[in-house]
């Protein structure tokens, strides 16, 4: 397993990966004023856009099977969660109960290529 950090779009041209190995993509761009208090997170505000980042690695690594872990929030935009849903093969929500309510984090798991059993 190998931990990249930075720019994606730079890594991105960068990576080269056998095609007979999967992909685990942690998405989580700033969100800025993606992120409200009241409303939670809308993520088609994210910047970069996360559908813009999913969508690159995907056709990068088309050829693989991809798992995109997304940092969501617990109050999200649903019609953003739907948007986002629809990028996927296969997704399921995690939530994590560790902070007070509505001040939660989770992920959105997501597959490109495959799906779980």
């Amino acid at each position: 397993m190998e931990l990249i950090q930075g720019d994606y779009v730079k890594l991105l041209d960068q990576r080269r990966v056998p095609e007979d190995l999967g992909i685990v993509a942690f998405v989580a761009p700033p969100c800025g004023s993606a992120l409200d208090e009241v409303y939670g997170l809308d993520l088609r505000r994210t910047t970069p856009l996360m559908s813009e980042v999913i969508e690159r690695i995907a056709r990068q690594f088309s050829n693989h099977n991809l798992l995109f872990v997304t940092q969501i929030y617990e109050k999200v935009s649903a019609p953003s969660l739907t948007q986002l849903q629809t990028l996927f093969d296969w997704t399921e929500l995690r939530l994590y109960d560790i902070n007070q309510k509505g001040r939660n984090h989770g992920v959105l798991l997501g597959t490109k290529g495959w799906a779980p059993k």
